[in-house]
C-alpha cells in the first residue's frame, strides 16, 4: 500500500499509479496508510524555525551550512537555490495520503460493527489534511490579514486523490475556510480521548486545539477561545517539571509527555543542533532562576562562550516538535481572554501553566494587570514556552500586524547586517522553483 501511494507521489503526482499495484480495500487498509511515518515524522515544513529570532549561529558555522539553512537564516530571495524542497513535498505527500483515504472510504460498504473505526479513520484523514494545510499556509502562503485575506495568495488546495489536479493557488481566506471545515467535520468522528498508545493518531482534544490555533492565526479570538475551551474540557493535563529529569540529553520520552495531544515532528534541519545554534541571549535571560525550563529546555553550548543550546523537545529526539499540546492551548485561551479584557481568567490560565514549570514552592502567581499588560505577559510566556516549534514564525506574521507588538529581526554575519522588518514580503517563503516552472504555480513576491 505504501508503494501504491509513493509511486503516485512522484512530483506529487506526475502520473496515475500502476493499477496492478495493491489497492486498499478495507478500513484497516486505510488506517495502515495513515499510520505511515510520512504523516507525522519529518512531515511539517520546518522552515519557520530557521527564520525566527530565537537563535543565532556563528559566522564559521553559518559558512558550513547548506541551503536552505544558510539562506533562510538571513532571508535570502531564493532560499532553495533552484532545488526541490522536502519542506514543500513532504506535507503535500501527507495530504495526498489523506485524500486517497477519504476517496477510498467513500466507496466502502462497512458493517455496523466497524463504523466506529471507519469514522475514526475518516476523521483522522480530515485532521491530517487540515494540519498540513495549516503548516504549509503559514510557511508558503501570505499571512492572514483579515482585510485582504480574500485576495491574498495562499497555497494550492489539493483536495483530490487525482494526480492531475490543477495547482493554482487559493486565496488565504479559502485555505483557512477549508482548514476549519475539515476540522469541524473531523471532530465528531474522532475518539474523545487522547490516543496514549498511538499519539500519532488524532483525537478530539487535538482537533479542537488545532482549530483554536487556526482561529488564533485568523485573529478570530472569540472562536479561538471557544475551541481552546473545548479542547481543555476534554483533556487539560500539564506536566510538573519538578518530575522531569533535566540531566538527560533529551528529557522527554519519545512517545511524548502527558501534555502531548498529537505527536508530530518538523522536517529535520540540522542547523538547530549539529551546528551549535545558540539560543538568543535575551530570550534565555528572560527565564527566572527558579523556572525549571532553564534546565529542562537548555544545555550549555559546546562553544564554551556561556551561551546555551536547545534540548527540550517534546519528540524526545533531536527532531523539533510540531504537534499539538495542552501548554499551547492554555496560552491560546489566556491570550484570547486578555484580548477581551478578562485579565483575571487570563492570568489564571497563565499561572496554571507556570506553576507546573517552576521549582516547587517558589512560584508566586502573577496578579492581573491592565489588558495590554496582561496580553504582553502572555505573549512573552508563549514565546518562552513554545520556542523551536512551528509557532514563532506564524506568531510573528500575525503579531506584526499590530504596531504595539511588531518587532524587527536583525542578523549579523561578519560585518554585514540583515534585517527582517514587520510585514516584509519575506514572511512568506518562496515556493520551490520546480513548482513554479513545471507546475505553473505563481511565485511569492520577495
Amino acid at each position: 500500500m505504501a508503494t501504491f501511494v509513493l509511486v503516485s507521489c512522484q512530483k506529487y503526482l506526475s502520473r496515475i499509479p500502476d493499477q496492478s499495484l495493491v489497492i486498499p480495500t478495507s478500513v484497516e487498509d486505510y488506517r495502515n496508510l495513515l499510520d505511515n511515518d510520512l504523516m507525522t515524522q519529518n512531515s511539517t515544513p520546518g522552515l519557520g524555525p530557521l527564520g525566527v529570532d530565537d537563535y543565532w549561529v556563528s559566522d564559521n558555522n553559518w559558512l558550513a551550512l547548506s541551503p536552505p539553512m544558510n539562506t533562510a537564516y538571513n532571508w535570502q530571495v531564493d532560499i532553495f537555490e533552484g532545488q526541490p524542497s522536502f519542506s514543500w513535498d513532504n506535507p503535500y505527500r501527507a495530504i495526498y495520503y489523506a485524500n486517497v483515504v477519504l476517496a477510498g472510504l467513500g466507496g466502502l460498504s462497512v458493517p455496523v460493527s466497524e463504523m466506529t473505526e471507519y469514522n475514526a479513520v475518516q476523521g483522522s484523514a480530515l485532521f491530517y489534511r487540515a494540519f498540513h494545510f495549516y503548516n504549509l499556509e503559514e510557511t508558503f502562503g501570505q499571512p492572514y490579514v483579515p482585510a485582504t485575506a480574500g485576495t491574498d495568495l495562499g497555497i494550492p488546495l489539493r483536495l483530490s486523490e487525482n494526480p492531475d489536479q490543477a495547482d493554482s493557488r487559493a486565496s488565504v481566506k479559502a485555505v483557512y475556510q477549508q482548514i476549519v471545515a475539515d476540522l469541524r467535520q473531523a471532530i465528531p468522528l474522532l475518539p474523545s480521548g487522547v490516543q496514549w498508545s498511538n499519539r500519532n493518531r488524532p483525537c478530539q482534544p487535538a482537533a479542537y486545539a488545532l482549530l483554536a490555533r487556526a482561529y488564533l492565526t485568523m485573529q478570530d479570538y472569540p472562536d479561538a477561545e471557544v475551541s481552546a475551551d473545548s479542547s481543555l474540557a476534554l483533556y487539560s493535563g500539564l506536566v510538573d517539571y519538578n518530575t522531569v529529569d533535566s540531566t538527560k540529553a533529551h528529557p522527554f520520552p519519545e512517545s511524548g509527555n502527558d501534555e502531548v495531544l498529537f505527536q508530530c515532528s518538523a522536517f529535520n534541519y540540522q542547523v538547530l543542533y549539529d551546528f551549535e545554534a545558540e539560543v538568543d541571549t535575551n530570550l534565555y535571560q528572560a527565564y527566572d532562576p527558579n523556572d525549571l525550563r532553564r534546565v529542562v529546555f537548555f544545555r550549555a553550548a559546546p562553544s564554551g562562550d556561556g551561551g546555551v543550546c536547545f534540548k527540550g523537545d517534546y519528540t524526545g529526539q533531536i527532531y523539533l516538535f510540531s504537534g499539538m499540546a495542552t501548554d499551547e492551548v492554555y496560552l491560546i485561551r489566556a491570550e484570547c481572554r486578555a484580548r477581551r479584557a478578562d485579565t483575571m481568567n487570563a492570568m489564571a490560565d497563565l499561572n496554571s501553566l507556570l506553576k507546573a514549570r517552576w521549582r516547587a514552592g517558589t512560584f508566586v502567581p502573577y496578579p492581573a494587570a491592565s489588558p495590554l499588560g496582561t496580553l504582553t505577559l502572555v505573549l512573552a510566556e508563549r514565546r518562552k514556552e513554545t520556542l523551536f516549534r512551528e509557532l514563532r514564525w506564524a506568531d510573528l506574521r500575525r503579531l506584526n500586524q499590530d504596531p504595539r507588538l511588531a518587532i524587527s529581526i536583525l542578523r549579523v554575519l561578519g560585518t554585514e547586517k540583515f534585517g527582517l522588518p514587520p510585514m516584509d514580503g519575506r514572511y512568506a517563503y518562496p515556493l520551490p522553483a520546480d513548482e513554479v516552472m513545471l507546475g505553473g504555480v505563481q511565485q511569492n513576491p520577495r
